[in-house]
């Protein structure tokens, strides 16, 4: 019974412009509202709260609390939170709880600036004081007024020239209400006393705004302004964004709009702040601030990308195509059109009547600037597409392309042509590989789609390359069909410098450049001419990092060095193994006990001197030898090796191993090796003779076999011939005559 009659009086006194001061009470029961303060003090609970407040009286309207619920006191309405946040009445000191609280409004921390005034005047006559207010924005602001007069005073209050609070002459009164506030207002208080001080106009005046108020007064009238409760400090937010006009939330209440560059004031917390721009994906960061200023970067992504199509059939473009993504019409598209794609990975079906339908699956981003479309009359009775739709690729790369051939009736004996670029292997849809025939593929008879997939080298040149596909094939009646496409596909530059060296036996470098400012993991992998891998290497790039892949050759030949970088690279170049090494001196011919020399011709393909050594051996030598040298950078030298031979030999040839080390602080390695001839020659020696006779020049040539020459004697036998005495060594045979045809004028021959 009690509590009905206290509610029943709540209501009835609840009226603004109520004379009557009352204490809000509180329920039992909470009831959770979006307007509500968070005592400082988390002691508090409801029986000290509802004792706090149970001895608060306000006059003219009395703030309808919903509930308390620990040290949180819930109210009906902004305009209960309001009151709560203005002076009771007008002898009240301070604020409730002496404003140890913080504010809330639908779970956000709401700025709040309260300012009291005060006016005393005895002034006999009317006088003024402009009081000029500046808010972010227009707004709803909450005034409670009361006065205190002698006899003869009236007090008026107008906001921006309209009148809000007026007290006749000889009396007293109070208000509590809400007024709108532009963003720049004028209040302005004017009074009239009695004339002394038993006269005086009294008058106390409470602003209530939930936002940051900059305020300053003018006039005659005597104004005391006391900021009673104020707002946290605020810090700037500097948004940098490669967007003007974003708007700003902080979870689903709007902070404004920021171009790049804008500045938001917020207050100390936990931001949860969202991005939002028409035809832009949503950008969300979480943002804490201090007591510092806080910058925060915005990279704004468009939600679609322009796509230039090319639709075209046999005879060139089309237009009126039906374009549907993802299974919805979005409208008529036609050739080099450019539409809006939304980004990520869509289904796209191109529908033209009379025509075959086109289906592509595509992933739309940055990088997809162009889409062909080849459309195929009904009437054509193959139907050829590719997947991927999109080719992109490095040259010298494995391309892997699925032909999907679909006849439009039973097809016999179907055969494949390839041409323009390099077949590397052809398979059906169970991997079974497809031989070549002449110049095409037998793919058989079949009646429904059939996948034909492809492998191709895909080249050196940059740019757009093709592939040139026909299908030929016979209906029931022996009618031939040909169907005539080409498959397009792009080769990028690759992202990867790569300075070669000059390859050789032995140590080479590699070196290999990140271009584009991404981390990369690259695979340097090589292979011989049996396809057996000789190396790799593995190396993690960060952006623009150079590294150096030390790489060993022990034999010269044809090599293949692939560069391998997640799932598109997969690039070869060939490297030719050249050996630095010459033998110039293939064949020798020395003298038992004589001194014999070969030649080696050596390039240094290093950038830094090297050293060399080179060794000859073999049983016709005193002793082994060897030669040791340098080669500056980038150099060839042509070095010779001298031996000496035994001075009794059996044979009259012999195989000499000569081999060429590469010296280095580790040991030497050896990077070439073969034989030199040697052929053992006689002591003997040409002696040439000549006939000035009237016959004109006879040249006689006379080889004397002896080890120690002893010319007994020469007789020259009338041009016939030559007789010589010699002595003979014990083992060899006796000196021969030789005898020649002489060639006498006339062309007749001489001798016997």
């Amino acid at each position: 019974m009690r509590k009905s009659y206290f509610l029943f009086l709540l209501l009835l006194l609840s009226v603004i412009g109520s004379v009557s001061a009352t204490c809000p009470i509180i329920p039992e029961s909470c009831t959770v509202t979006d307007y509500y303060v968070v005592l400082n003090d988390n002691s508090m609970n409801w029986e000290l709260i509802n004792a706090s407040l149970s001895v608060i009286d306000y006059n003219y309207y009395t703030p309808v609390v919903s509930g308390v619920e620990g040290n949180i006191i819930y109210f009906s309405s902004k305009d209960d939170l309001a009151r709560f946040l203005s002076k009771a009445t007008y002898s009240t000191t301070s604020l409730p709880f002496n404003g140890g609280f913080v504010v809330y409004i639908e779970g956000q921390v709401v700025p709040v600036t309260v300012i009291d005034t005060y006016t005393y005047t005895t002034t006999g006559s009317t006088i003024s004081t402009d009081i000029f207010l500046e808010l972010s924005s227009s707004q709803m602001g909450y005034v409670f007024a009361q006065t205190s007069n002698g006899d003869y005073c009236s007090e008026t209050i107008t906001i921006n020239g309209v009148q809000f609070f007026n007290v006749p002459y000889r009396e007293n009164g109070g208000i509590f209400d809400s007024a709108v506030f532009t963003s720049s207002s004028i209040v302005q208080h004017s009074t009239i006393s009695g004339g002394y001080d038993s006269r005086a106009a009294r008058m106390r005046v409470n602003y209530v705004f939930f936002d940051y108020v900059g305020y300053s007064s003018n006039g005659s009238l005597p104004l005391t302004i006391t900021e009673i409760y104020s707002p946290p400090e605020r810090y700037d937010l500097t948004v940098t964004s490669n967007l003007d006009g974003i708007t700003v939330y902080n979870g689903d209440i709007e902070l404004g709009t920021a171009n790049n560059g804008t500045v938001l004031k917020l207050v100390p917390g936990t931001y949860e702040l969202t991005f939002v721009k028409e035809g832009y994906y949503n950008v969300t960061q979480t943002v804490e601030i201090v007591d510092l200023p806080v910058n925060v970067s915005v990279d704004m992504e468009t939600t679609h990308t322009p796509v230039t199509l090319a639709i075209t059939d046999s005879d060139g473009g089309l237009t009126g195509v039906n374009l549907y993504i993802d299974g919805v019409l979005t409208g008529t598209v036609g050739n080099n059109q450019d539409v809006s794609l939304p980004k990520g990975t869509h289904e796209l079906i191109f529908e033209k009547a009379g025509y075959w339908n086109e289906t592509r699956t595509v992933t739309v981003d940055e990088t997809l600037t162009d889409l062909t479309i080849r459309m195929y009359p009904e009437s054509v009775f193959f139907k050829i597409s590719n997947t991927p739709s999109v080719i992109t690729t490095y040259s010298n790369s494995e391309v892997n392309i699925a032909l999907n051939i679909d006849p439009n009736d039973y097809a016999y004996g179907v055969k494949l042509y390839l041409t323009g670029q390099e077949v590397l292997d052809v398979r059906d849809s169970s991997n079974v590989q497809i031989s070549k025939q002449d110049s095409y593929y037998l793919l058989d008879d079949f009646s429904s789609e059939k996948t034909v997939n492809v492998k191709i080298n895909s080249g050196t040149t940059l740019g757009t390359n093709s592939l040139a596909v026909r299908v030929t094939g016979y209906n029931s009646i022996g009618t031939e069909f040909v169907t005539d496409t080409t498959i397009d596909y792009e080769i990028l530059r690759l992202p990867l410098s790569l300075t070669v060296p000059n390859w050789c036996i032995g140590s080479n470098s590699l070196t290999v450049i990140e271009t584009e400012g991404e981390t990369r993991t690259v695979t340097i992998k090589i292979e011989d001419s049996e396809s057996n891998i000789i190396y790799t290497d593995t190396y993690t790039l960060e952006g623009f990092e150079t590294h150096k892949f030390n790489i060993d050759f022990d034999e010269t030949g044809d090599y293949k060095l692939y560069i391998q970088s997640g799932d598109l690279i997969n690039t070869y170049i060939d490297v030719n193994v050249a050996n630095p090494v010459t033998l110039e001196t293939k064949t020798i011919t020395a003298n038992e006990g004589s001194t014999a020399t070969a030649t080696v011709s050596i390039e240094n393909p290093y950038t830094e001197p090297q050293y060399y050594r080179i060794t000859i051996e073999g049983d016709p030598l005193t002793n082994a030898t060897k030669v040791d040298f340098s080669i500056s950078p980038g150099s060839s030298k042509s070095q010779s090796i001298s031996f000496t031979l035994l001075d009794e030999l059996d044979y009259d040839s012999y195989s000499l191993p000569l081999k060429v080390y590469l010296v280095e602080e580790s040991g030497m390695t050896e990077i070439y090796s073969d034989s030199v001839i040697l052929n053992i020659g006689s002591s003997g020696s040409f002696i040439p003779f000549i006939d000035f006779g009237d016959d004109g020049i006879i040249d006689t040539v006379i080889t004397l076999v002896v080890d120690h020459p002893i010319i007994l004697g020469i007789i020259i036998i009338g041009g016939l011939g030559v007789f010589i005495f010699s002595g003979k060594k014990k083992g060899k045979k006796p000196v021969k005559t030789i005898k020649k045809p002489i060639v006498k004028k006339g062309g007749k021959k001489g001798g016997k």
